[in-house]
């Protein structure tokens, strides 16, 4: 009985409340990681084991009765009671109903553990990988992390069920068959364990071989879905550039690499299964060879006979379907482990252990002596950078591009750590605050509004998850949103699209004031907060924003210099480091960068030169 709240009714328990778990373990190993996501199933894993041992004990066993319903057989054309014959046969379709039926009921808790631990996994990874930085996922295609989370997580339930159904099954079956074998010839049965022992080593050496290549395939298939994510996402920029040929041939190649990939990883299946099938017919034939000279000396009866047969027929099948397992269990395993490398990397900004919740009385920040730049070669975008904003000031950034305008807000919202120095607000160091407190303090207008494919109700409600619908509405009217929010079909209620494709790009700019402003941070960053805007909607936005800034410490990024007149400050940035700073009429009055600029914009944008 599935409840609506998602839990599985009679099934559920209190252990079953941990599975939402973001305390992965910090590990590479699928073992480890698949430990930890049936952790809060192990009930259901222990008693979904043991039914299906006890199964397969049963259905194993069943061979040897019917030896005995052979040899009753022949008993009774001896003259034999017939009773003797009905009890075996009866005796045997009970093993096999009370077997089936083990197994459809181990089926049931292996469904709770098999599912739980792929929730689990999925959870955990989810939550892990949302605290990796901004440059973690800029130098990844966004579903190709999401392939890997999906991979690792579905990889749980693929361990479990060629476990349980695979090589459980297939262990069981052969120590009870060994023994079987053993009660009809000690030669037979050590033929037998040979076979065994010889097909599970090359199955495991060929399946070891495997999965480098299945490694491979797996990752050139999350190129590829990257790949063609990425060109979706970017449909309209092919067809207005007309590069659809190359588009489609350039996905040709990496269709083909992978390809080439995967071909590679089957022969290796198809060198197991011709393996397999050599080593039947050597070892097979070499058990029937010696139980035909076991009866031809009378040393065997034909319920024996019967009884190898069976095991050979019984364990060939089984045999089999270990090669595939093999080779499943091998790509799979391949799989997680990948993923778990680009996933469960080390977080790069982590909260200090004794990181405290940032508390904001005046808002005042403080860059203190800051260097800092990107990637691998570090070279500086910001120099010694100093800057102290009073609390409650409101402040204009400018300068040309790669002046750092969009760092100093990206080190103040801690996207990335600082390579020396120390930012402070209200006299505390934010490295030392926790993340999330330090960013609810702040809210962010960004140049490309970010939208969720959700309702607009829901998208401006992200700035305050408890706000009323009739404080969203208000928010909509400041933004200057409400107008046309209401002349859509299903006005509040409008999907917005991917990235909010729907709309265009001055009316997602407005939800994202319309979001800041339901926010009612007590610091606040506009950045490039009205490029998206026509004049007229900008003069009004204006107005909305100004009371949105007030009582509030404001940073604001643009390159539009009009929209900073009003700014109590205006610092010019060039080269990371502050090379102007005053009023506006101060700088006009200074001739200097900032005049230069001014004088020089087109349509009230700063030249990309100077």
């Amino acid at each position: 009985m599935i409840q609506e709240t998602g839990q599985i009714g009679l099934w559920h328990t209190k252990a079953m409340d941990s599975k939402w778990r973001d305390d992965i373990p910090r590990t590479t190993s699928p073992l480890k990681f698949f430990l930890f996501a049936s952790k809060p199933y192990w009930k259901f894993a222990v008693t979904a084991l043991a039914l299906t041992i006890l199964g397969n004990i049963i259905s194993s066993s069943s061979s040897f009765v019917f030896k005995l319903i052979v040899n009753a057989a022949v008993a009774l054309q001896q003259g034999a009671s017939f009773d003797a014959l009905l009890f075996d046969c009866v005796l045997y379709v009970g093993l096999l109903a009370i077997a089936k039926a083990l197994w459809r009921i181990s089926s049931f808790f292996e469904g709770v553990w098999a599912t739980g631990a792929q929730a689990t996994a999925r959870y955990g990874l989810i939550s892990y990988v949302t605290l990796h930085s901004r440059g973690y996922f800029t130098n990844r295609f966004a579903g190709a992390v999401m392939n890997k989370i999906r991979h690792t997580s579905s990889g749980m339930r693929e361990i479990i069920d060629a476990g349980l159904w695979g090589f459980l099954e297939i262990f069981v079956s052969a120590t009870v068959s060994f023994f079987l074998a053993l009660s009809v010839s000690h030669l037979i049965a050590g033929i037998f364990f040979v076979w065994v022992f010889t097909i599970v080593l090359v199955n495991f050496y060929l399946s070891s071989l495997r999965i480098p290549y299945a490694m491979r395939a797996h990752n050139l298939e999350t190129a590829v879905n990257g790949a063609t994510v990425d060109l979706l996402n970017n449909v309209n920029a092919m067809q207005e550039y007309a590069r659809r040929d190359f588009e489609v041939d350039r996905l040709k190649q990496k269709i083909e690499e992978r390809r080439v990939a995967a071909y590679a990883s089957w022969k290796f299946g198809a060198i197991n299964r011709s393996v397999n099938s050599v080593l039947l017919v050597l070892f097979g034939g070499a058990m029937v060879y010696m139980t035909v000279q076991f009866a031809k000396s009378g040393l065997v009866s034909l319920g024996d006979i019967v009884l190898v047969m069976t095991i050979i027929f019984r364990i060939e099948g089984l045999l089999q379907s270990l090669g595939s397992n093999f080779i499943k269990f091998a790509e799979v395993w391949g799989e997680v482990r990948e993923s778990l490398e680009e996933i469960v990397e080390p977080h790069e900004i982590v909260d200090d252990p004794d990181a405290k919740p940032l508390r904001i009385s005046e808002g005042r920040i403080e860059f203190k002596n800051i260097s800092f730049g990107y990637g691998e070669s570090k070279k500086d975008v910001l120099d010694s950078f100093a800057l102290v904003i009073p609390g409650k000031q409101k402040v204009g950034v400018v300068g040309l591009s790669g002046a750092g305008k969009s760092t100093i807000v990206k080190l103040l919202l801690r996207n990335y750590d600082i390579g020396s120095g120390v930012i402070t607000i209200d006299e505390q160091d934010i490295a030392k605050t926790t993340q999330d407190s330090l960013r609810d303090s702040i809210a962010v207008v960004p140049q490309e509004a970010l939208l969720f494919h959700r309702s607009l109700m829901e998208n401006i409600s992200y700035g305050n998850l408890s706000a009323s619908k009739k404080e969203v509405v208000e928010a909509a009217k400041l933004a200057f949103a409400d107008e046309f929010i209401n002349a859509l079909p299903e006005g509040y209620e409008t999907l917005v699209g991917e990235r909010g494709v729907k709309l265009s790009g001055g009316e997602r700019q407005r939800i994202s004031i319309a979001r800041a402003i339901l926010k009612n941070a007590p610091i606040l960053i506009l950045d490039e907060a009205t490029s998206a805007l026509d004049s007229q909607n900008e003069v009004a936005i204006q107005k909305a924003l100004r009371l949105l800034m007030e009582g509030k410490t404001v940073i604001a990024v643009a390159h539009r210099l009009s929209t900073l007149r009003q700014m109590d400050r205006i610092l010019v940035l060039d080269r990371g480091r502050i090379a102007e700073e005053g009023t506006h009429e101060e700088l006009i009055a200074h001739k200097g960068i900032y005049a230069h600029l001014w004088n020089h914009q087109a349509g009230g944008f700063l030249p990309e030169e100077t």
